[in-house]
Formats: C-alpha cells, structure tokens, sequence
C-alpha cells in the first residue's frame, strides 16, 4: 500500500525561507509567487519541470494522482475512484468549457488542485471536508500544504498559535462562525467542505462557495432513497474492484454494518473480515448485536478487539499528540491503536468505517425547528411528542423550544450565545440544549480564563452584527446547518482516524463521507428524511434487500461512557499533572485549576462535560507535540 518515501526531511525553500521541520505525515505543498522557488531538496515535483507544487512523505497508492493537458495540470489527493481515461477527457473538456466543477462529480471524496499556465492555482475541497487545504502568506508569496503545519513552517508562523481559534474549539465547537476559516496556527487559514479558493500569480485570493449543499425544496423521498443506494453501492464496488485487502467495521449498527453487508456482496476476497470493539469490563452494547448480525451471514467473519486497561481512555496521552491539528480523539489514540493493531495482522489494505452516517442520516435536535417552520403544528405535535417521550422529557417543554427556535434568527442567536458565554449552563448540555441553532454553552465555559472568554464574547458580537438580519450566507435552516456542522466534524474525525492507521499500513475509507452520498443524503429537506419512529429511513429505503432488515431496524448506538469514566479514575494523576503545566494556561486560555475540579468529578463518577475535556486535552497534546518537534527537529 505505502509506497517510498519521497523524502525522510526537507530544508529551506530558498535562502530567505524558513527550514522546515521533518514531515510528520505525506504532504503535498507549495509555494505561489511571481518568482517561484524550486521544490525542497527531497520533495517530490508533483510534475516534471513544475516546482511550484511538491510532495514528500509515505501515501497510499493513489492517494495522489496527476494528470495534465494543455495549459492545465491537476493533482487529485484522497479518495478519487475515477479511472485514467474519465479523468483526462473531463479535464479536457473543462479546459474547453470552464465548467471546473464537474471535476468534483467523479467517485470519491478528494481534494482537488488545478494549475494553470497563467500561473493561477484553483483549488476545491470535498462537500464533507474530509480532505481540506491550508494556506497562508510569507512576504509577496503564499504558501499551501494539505497539512496545517507545514503551511505554518513555510510561512513563518510555525510555533504561533491562535488562542482564540483554541478557546472557541475547547468551549464552542457547535459555532464555527466565530473564527471562520482559521485555524489552530496563527495566520494559516483552511480551505473547508464545499469550498473553493483562486490564488493569482500577484498573491491574490479569492474564497468561494461552489457546494452549499443546499435541500432542494421539490426533492422526493422515493427519489433521493434510489440516489443513496445508487451512490452508496457504487462507493462500496469501486473499492472492493481495486483494493488488495478489504475490511470493514462491524459495530452491529446502522452505518459501519451495512457498509459490511454491502462490501461482503462485491469483495473478491471472502469471507469479508469485518471487527467490533469490547472492552469486557466496560461494555458499550455494541457487540451482542454484531455477534447477532454476523450469525447469519457466512460472508463475513467477524474479529472481536478486545480493550483492556492500557487501551482505556486517557491512556498514555503523552504518545499520542496530535501532529496537524488538535483532535479530540488524541485522548483515545491507544484504543485506537489497538484496533489498527489488529486490523493490520491480515495485512495492508482499505477499511471501511462508517463515519458520517449520523451526520446526514439522523436528526439532530435543531431539526424541530425545521418542522416547526416549515411542516406545520400537527407533524411539530407529533414528532415533538414523540422525541420528548422517548427521552423522559417534558412535551411542552421541547415543543415550545422548537417553536422558538423555528422564529430565532442567526444573528440573534449569536447575540444570545454571547451573552450565555458570561452566563454558562451548570450541567453539559442535554439533548433539549440542542434544540436551538447549538447547544448553549456549558460548565466547561468556566476553564476559561477571563481574558480568553471576553475575546469570545467579542467575536459573538461582531458576528451578531455582520449576520445581521437578512445575511446571504447564513444557513436556511438551523437544522440543516446543525447537519452540516456535524458532517464537517465527521470529516475532521476521519482525516485524524486516517493519520493514526497510516503506520500501520490501513487505510481508512468512509463512503459515506463521499462526494455522491453526501449530495444525495442533504439534496432532500431535512423534515422528509427524518422519522422520530424509525431510524434513519432514507438509509432503510435505500439498502431494503440489500442489508439485512434487523440491521437497518436498530435505534441504539454503543455507549462508551462506562470507558470514559474508568479510564478517568485510572489516569487521573496523570492528567491533573498534564493540566498544571499545560501551555493552555502559560498562553491564557485555561485556568487549570478548574479544569482539575471537573475530572475529579467524573474520577468520582458524576456527572463531567467528557467531549469538552477531550478537546481541551488534545489542543494541548497538539500544543506540546509541536514544542517537542522545534526542541528536536
């Protein structure tokens, strides 16, 4: 699968440019300017003769892939299950044409670059977000990377990093909006889901959206339901047809199961060897129902991963820093391990996961403003009824949330989220929190030190004022953006799950995060494709007959809350030492002390904000990784 590497270090661009540090992970970079340097000794031109773009590091094969034609050469990185020949006559035609987008319509999920014999660059990442793009400025010069440390080592901001982009990913990871395109490095922004950037020869550039993934209001169940299935079919064969080794998850759920039955139908190599996780002394529910499902179906031969001490949360933390971006998963990296570990005996090859099928299948709270805008009070009734019943919750209660969200504006809600800012929830937020355009802030609010929570509440405000009553970019919906805040998340917890398995020769996939699927899950409004009594129905419409019916009829997910709280009591020592000498708080954004007074909580098995101290403990295992790399380049 990996093939050479290019390169094991690269050195300065030219004698004004930075050294860059040893890549911890492939890249493909560059540099734009009316005077380009050539490529780093070691890297890689990604053409002949072209120095402006360049690769280093270990990929998978055809995880980067080029062609070019007249006046155009384009460079493919990620999942792009095109063959040759689609890929040079589309390029040709959108030579002759200037319809670049329909590039974006082949199998997969992929970032894409064009370069141009003008000298301009136009690049496009994936609808979902799963393969982004960073760039940056360095003088006259910008500078781009698929990986957000080396565009902060060739512009110089290697070592700066954006306390607010940290405080608002730790406290308000729900609201994107209020540090928009930045990222943890300072002055390095990012090319996310459905955008695209031109970068001129001059240093100019221009962002824009080119897939807002926008409900079409005529979209008919029946219809979107045979696009799914199509899409998603396709997804699963293509990789099947051309990998060595296929393997799958098998949580004995929805998304990574039927992905299994599907795979199990095409794969040459049967059975399919499909893996559930179990931690024996803190089960999580998931493997009853995989052992059930994979009973009777002699195509797949499941492999159980057993968790164990070691492999608990919090475990080993100062192993598993994040080396791009601060991940939240950082915290779980040896279970994590543990699985690629095992997956990985069989040999090199391409796993499926089934990351992304919640965010565009299930329905996130704020979709009952949604239905109380659009659908009427009878189906608000009902299904308002219905969730809250499910939930122990008062009916009344999530119905008038819903009513009031559904005539709640953006901007208002921003300025309402400034103000919750000084005034947080005592509790982490509930599922009724979230019937709204997110979640209110929470406990974990209070980490913050005064100086970064003001810079927050400020960045609310200004926000408030530049959404505005009737601004264009904001969302239709706050359920339609709450699915699109989801999936963008989905996307960055694949990208990090991609980094991890790469030592181990396994490459992740998750077909539901591909271009196709995502277009045909949000292409239906979301009030038509959601059911409080059945889950996920347009997923069910689409593989009736082709995924066994109990598998599609299961409404619960595997709880890992028993681990979490375990795993908090064993390395409790452990972190509160990580917490006093985070650079979080030499940079002013956390009082540790605070943060210490939570996890002793949940050490004693009340009630703790667990996915907001993930955050806050990857951002510092992102921050002393990168200390660690210019203490020892």
């Amino acid at each position: 699968m990996p093939q050479p590497a290019a390169a094991a270090a690269a050195t300065d661009l030219h004698c004004s440019s930075p050294a860059l540090p040893p890549p911890d992970g492939p890249t493909v970079a560059g540099l734009l300017s009316s005077a380009p340097a050539p490529a780093p000794r070691g890297a890689t031109p990604l053409w002949p003769g072209e120095p402006r773009l360049w690769s280093w590091g270990d990929w998978h094969s055809g995880e980067v892939r080029t062609v070019q034609c007249a006046l155009v050469r384009l460079a493919v990185v990620g999942q792009c299950l095109a063959d040759d020949v689609t890929m040079r006559d589309d390029l040709r035609l959108a030579v002759q044409d200037g319809r670049w987008e329909r590039l974006t319509r082949w199998p997969g999920a992929y970032l894409l670059i064009t370069l141009h014999d003008d000298g301009r660059l136009i690049a496009y990442a994936d609808p979902a977000g799963q393969f982004p793009l960073y760039y940056g400025r360095r003088g006259h010069s910008t500078v781009l990377s698929t990986r957000a440390r080396t565009a902060a080592a060739l512009s110089g901001a290697a070592g700066r990093p954006d306390t607010a982009a940290l405080a608002a990913h730790i406290v308000c990871p729900a609201v994107p909006e209020l540090t928009e395109g930045r990222t943890a490095h300072d002055g390095i922004r990012r090319l996310g889901g459905g955008q695209a950037l031109e970068i001129t020869p001059s240093g100019g550039c221009t962002l824009w959206t080119y897939e807002d993934l926008a409900p079409d209001p005529d979209a008919r169940f029946e219809d979107s339901a045979a696009q799914l299935r199509s899409a998603l079919t396709r997804a699963v064969a293509l990789r099947t047809d051309s990998a060595p080794r296929i393997t799958s998850d098998f949580s004995g759920g929805l998304d990574s199961t039927s992905l299994a039955f599907l795979a199990a139908r095409t794969t040459r190599w049967t059975p399919l060897d499909a893996f559930v996780y179990h931690h024996p002394d803190a089960p999580t529910g998931d493997l009853a129902h995989a052992l059930v499902h994979a009973e009777h179906a002699r195509s797949i031969r499941l492999s159980v991963t057993c968790g164990n001490e070691e492999s608990l949360p919090y475990s080993g933390l100062s192993e598993h820093g994040s080396a791009d971006q601060p991940d939240p998963a950082a915290v779980i990296g040896a279970r994590t391990r543990l699985r690629m570990d095992h997956i990985a005996r069989g040999g090199p090859g391409i796993h499926l996961t089934g990351e992304g099928g919640d965010a565009l299948l299930a329905a996130p709270p704020a979709s009952l403003g949604d239905i109380a805008a659009t659908a009427g009070l009878r189906r608000l009734l009902a299904d308002g009824r219905a969730l809250a019943r499910m939930r122990q919750l008062s009916p009344a209660d999530v119905i008038l949330r819903a009513r009031r969200l559904a005539r709640t504006p953006l901007h208002r809600a921003m300025r309402d989220l400034a103000r919750r800012l000084d005034e947080p929830l005592d509790h982490p937020p509930q599922w009724a929190d979230a019937v709204a355009w997110w979640p209110a802030p929470g406990p974990e609010t209070t980490w913050l030190a005064t100086g970064a929570r003001r810079h927050l509440v400020e960045l609310a405000e200004e926000r408030a004022r530049s959404a505005g009553p009737a601004s264009p970019s904001a969302p239709a919906t706050p359920g339609t953006r709450a699915v699109l805040c989801e999936l963008r998340t989905s996307a960055a917890t694949q990208a990090h799950l991609t980094a991890v398995a790469r030592p181990f020769g396994i490459w992740p996939h998750a077909p539901f995060l591909d271009n196709e699927v995502v277009r045909a899950c949000t292409r239906l409004p979301l009030p038509h494709r959601i059911d409080p009594f059945t889950a996920k129905p347009l997923l069910a419409a689409a593989l009736t007959d082709l995924v066994p019916g109990p598998v599609l009829r299961r409404r619960t997910k595997g709880d890992y809350a028993a681990e979490n709280y375990r795993g908090a009591r064993r390395s409790m020592t452990h972190i509160r030492e990580r917490l006093l000498r985070s650079p979080l708080a030499d940079l002013g954004i956390i009082e540790p002390s605070r943060v210490i007074a939570s996890v002793e909580r949940a050490a004693a098995g009340l009630p703790a904000p667990f996915p907001a101290l993930n955050r806050l403990l990857g951002a510092d295992l992102w921050l002393t990784a990168g200390d660690s790399r210019r203490e020892h380049p």
